[in-house]
């Protein structure tokens, strides 16, 4: 794929956030997007903005597997090919491990675990038997500063996050170079975005009451996060995403924001004390040989 052809973009969660700032973007720049969320009539204003060939909305459950491929049998019919699969559908729940209802944990990790699982699993198919042989494809995995380095009360969505990452590493290490079939792992941190006041909350568990811990500190500056003047802007990350995107050569981890920055590098610093505490207890790990008689 040149960077400076026109791309087919299918992209889910679609309807608000970092999915559809990047479908708005994708379509100024003349490109084709698969548009696929749950709440579609959200993206009525675009669709009575832009041509069915340029723009084909899909209303999508990302855990239902034949819904999944069916919009990939429709993004075949209208466009030909896919070139890049955003698989940006998310959801979260906010609270400390034991005053999270375990229900509410798991949907967080059927959507953004098992969606994810679902959505790759297609896309990989469909880049390498229905796209033109050896055209490949790029899957773009939204992950974020939560999977570099956790927080308290958003202990669901960081292990939601971190199992996408260990799933989409393994992945790439599958896919044969032939394939031409590239995985991105995109780290975003903390943006303007719908999520944030969307996100359940539930209630604080007795023994997280103190006004000083870390769970009630964490729980008051995410909900004071969209008066923030700091708060990155979504469209100025989408931009970067798309820059990104048209690089040839592009590494597994994308860290996208000052704080996921910051956070990497705190995270490489920690590693690195750890390596050095901890490697001298691996240095005689081998069984003993005993000789033959």
């Amino acid at each position: 794929m040149h960077p400076s052809s026109n791309k087919v973009w299918f992209i889910t969660g679609a309807s608000s956030g970092f999915g559809k700032s990047m479908v708005v973007l994708a379509l100024q720049r003349g490109d084709s997007v698969i548009a696929v969320a749950r709440r579609t009539h959200l993206l009525d204003d675009l669709a009575a903005k832009y041509s069915p060939s340029q723009l084909l909305v899909v209303r999508v459950d990302v855990t239902k597997p034949d819904d999944i491929k069916s919009a990939f049998i429709s993004a075949k019919e209208a466009f030909g090919r896919v070139d890049i699969v955003y698989n940006n559908a998310g959801q979260a729940v906010l609270g400390e491990v034991e005053s999270v209802p375990v229900e509410m944990g798991r949907n967080v990790l059927e959507v953004n675990f098992w969606g994810v699982v679902n959505v790759s699993r297609e896309a990989v198919r469909f880049f390498r038997e229905e796209n033109p042989k050896g055209a490949g494809g790029t899957l773009l995995q939204m992950s974020s500063l939560l999977a570099v380095e956790s927080c308290a009360v958003a202990c669901y969505y960081s292990a939601s996050k971190y199992a996408l990452e260990g799933f989409t590493e393994a992945l790439a290490a599958e896919i044969p170079p032939e394939w031409n079939i590239k995985c991105v792992i995109l780290e975003a941190g903390w943006h303007h975005t719908d999520i944030i006041g969307d996100t359940p909350r539930a209630p604080v568990h007795p023994a997280y009451q103190d006004p000083n811990s870390a769970a009630h500190l964490t729980r008051v500056a995410i909900d004071n996060m969209y008066s923030n003047p700091n708060l990155q802007d979504v469209d100025k990350a989408s931009l970067a995403i798309y820059e990104f995107m048209e690089l040839e050569e592009k590494p597994l981890r994308f860290p996208l924001g000052k704080d996921t920055v910051q956070a990497v590098k705190r995270r490489i610093e920690t590693m690195q004390h750890t390596v050095q505490v901890c490697e001298r207890f691996s240095n005689d790990l081998l069984k003993d040989r005993t000789a033959s008689a």
